[in-house]
């Protein structure tokens, strides 16, 4: 194969794989009424964004007009483009500050010894000063230095099944993973951000040195095709199992993260999920990145209807 037909190869093999990455959205793009056009204007702000970093990392001047050829628009439309990115991310930014709160709440409250036992359980929090118990005022002071609303904090815990009120006198945790109820903002932004952590991962590994490291990535299918009492199975297994290990990891990750902090470091993260196969990946598996990575994006549009 000569070094054309080799690119060209490739390119088919990643547009192939962009499909896949997109074709379990697609549902969730025609019920939410985006169009042709709101695809075309997200891919085209990805591209200038892309172009943009291409830029600084190389020292080359980066203009609106430069950016506009590139991504065949007009000036105007560049700057559009430019400013609509930035406004969608300010208000994704903005809804989802208040679920990261709840989601630091949850963990300080398992994992500070102010707030949990010496074997990482939640303590029960009183709802009024009583003697020398902690109480959910203590605890919202001490997850976030903004102000903290606690009646709508308790009614966002207790419809997500993550607390339990007893006697209007004191609050039980019974479930450390806050996930909303519905379909909302927040749910929304967090397909596209663990997905895209998901196909981060792949990229990091297709595209990297040999002095860098290779990020772990691992699947597991039924070796069969099976009922739903399996998959009913399955998931009690992951929701006992697959909890236990992310508590434990947390754990691990608290004793080793403070001297180890580095203000111009990164976050890494593990992602854990379960997927159903459907019959367009079933027949990809001659590109299994394409495949897993598609079977991500399936599993967390899924949630948007749960």
């Amino acid at each position: 194969m000569s070094a054309g037909e080799e690119g060209e190869a490739e390119r088919a093999a990643l547009l192939e794989s962009i499909e896949e990455l997109l074709r379990p959205l697609m549902r969730s793009v025609l019920k939410f009424g985006l169009s042709h056009g709101d695809l075309v204007d997200a891919v085209r702000g990805l591209y200038i964004g892309a172009v943009r970093e291409q830029f600084v990392e190389q020292s080359r001047p980066v203009t609106v007009a430069r950016l506009a050829l590139m991504a065949g628009v007009t000036r105007g439309e560049a700057e559009n483009i430019i400013e609509n990115r930035k406004l969608r991310r300010l208000a994704r930014v903005e809804n989802t500050t208040r679920v990261s709160q709840l989601v630091r709440l949850l963990t300080l409250w398992h994992e500070d010894n102010r707030f949990s036992t010496p074997y990482g359980a939640p303590l029960d929090l009183s709802l009024a000063p009583e003697r020398a118990f902690k109480t959910f005022d203590d605890l919202l002071a001490a997850t976030s230095d903004a102000d903290l609303d606690r009646e709508s904090v308790l009614d966002d815990l207790v419809a997500a099944g993550c607390v339990e009120i007893h006697e209007n006198k004191f609050v039980r945790c019974v479930n450390r993973a806050f996930i909303p109820t519905g379909v909302d903002v927040y749910r929304i932004s967090r397909l596209g951000r663990f997905v895209g952590a998901l196909n981060s991962t792949f990229a990091h590994n297709l595209f990297r040195t040999s002095e860098e490291p290779s990020y772990f990535e691992r699947v597991f299918l039924s070796e069969f095709l099976v009922n739903q009492e399996y998959r009913d199975q399955l998931l009690g297994y992951l929701r006992d199992e697959g909890q236990q290990f992310l508590d434990k990891l947390s754990r691990w990750s608290s004793e080793k993260e403070e001297p180890l902090k580095d203000p111009n470091g990164k976050r890494y993260g593990v992602g854990l999920y379960f997927y159903e196969e459907t019959k367009a990946s079933a027949a990809a598996h001659e590109s299994p990145t394409a495949e897993l990575a598609g079977l991500a994006s399936d599993a967390f549009a899924k949630t948007l209807s749960t």
